[in-house]
């Protein structure tokens, strides 16, 4: 989407983006900010200054935590009747990735589903409407390679890897239900990126992985609804 040419017509491409203020949110909201894209920042701690600085002026913050259904509805509401091209829902956890079998809590279990799973199906159906009010209509889940059921052989990380692929179960569903709209589906793989959450481990910066998934959505058409991605090759 050419931002230049939209912001002279009067449509400033707008990105949604959770989990805004570290990591790959992050990288995501510098990477839109750079290419002239309207950057909304759905975060449950504020920015660094410095980060929030460098965003520009067609950033905006709003508060919002995955475990609050409360801060979603207030969200949402905040940003009624405002068209968004771009919806990517990548706020998440991971714990107990050690955890034995017998040692998986019902808690962090429920934690996990609750914040990786259930709250961006939710957050997405109450943005339903400006997604529909948007050109782009894309609708993104952070995904990993964890959530494919059928090769991936690393040990433990029982609710983590529950959690994501319920997630692009979710997705699909979404693609069944919001395709008579036009609204294209898409969850996503980073691949192992160096950022906290792997112990700064892996073998992609977080520029790198943001970049290529940006690539990715740009060149995301109707037929990709429902895909799991990692940079342009469809996942089972």
């Amino acid at each position: 989407m050419d931002a230049e040419r939209k912001k002279e017509e009067g449509h400033m491409p707008t990105v949604l983006i959770t989990g805004a203020n570290s990591g790959i949110g992050l990288e995501f909201a510098r990477q839109y900010a750079a290419r002239g894209w309207a950057v909304i920042a759905a975060n449950r701690s504020p920015f660094k200054p410095a980060d929030y600085a460098q965003l520009g002026y067609d950033a905006t913050e709003i508060r919002y935590d995955a475990q609050d259904d409360k801060k979603a509805a207030e969200l949402a509401l905040r940003l009624k009747g405002r068209p968004i091209d771009v919806v990517i829902l990548n706020a998440g956890i991971s714990e107990e990735t050690e955890a034995a079998p017998e040692e998986v809590t019902a808690e962090s279990f429920e934690r996990s589903m609750m914040v990786n799973t259930y709250a961006p199906l939710h957050l997405a159906a109450l943005l339903e409407d400006n997604l529909k009010m948007g050109e782009a209509k894309l609708l993104v889940g952070v995904s990993s390679l964890a959530a494919d059921t059928g090769r991936y052989d690393v040990p433990r990380q029982f609710a983590y890897r529950a959690s994501k692929a319920a997630l692009n179960q979710m997705w699909r569903n979404l693609a069944v239900e919001w395709k008579d709209w036009g609204c294209t589906c898409i969850t996503l793989r980073p691949g192992r990126v160096r950022t906290r959450m792997t112990g700064y481990a892996g073998d992609l910066s977080v520029e790198q992985a943001v970049s290529g998934m940006i690539g990715v959505l740009d060149r995301a058409t109707p037929e990709d609804n429902g895909a799991f991605i990692w940079h342009g090759t469809e996942l089972a």
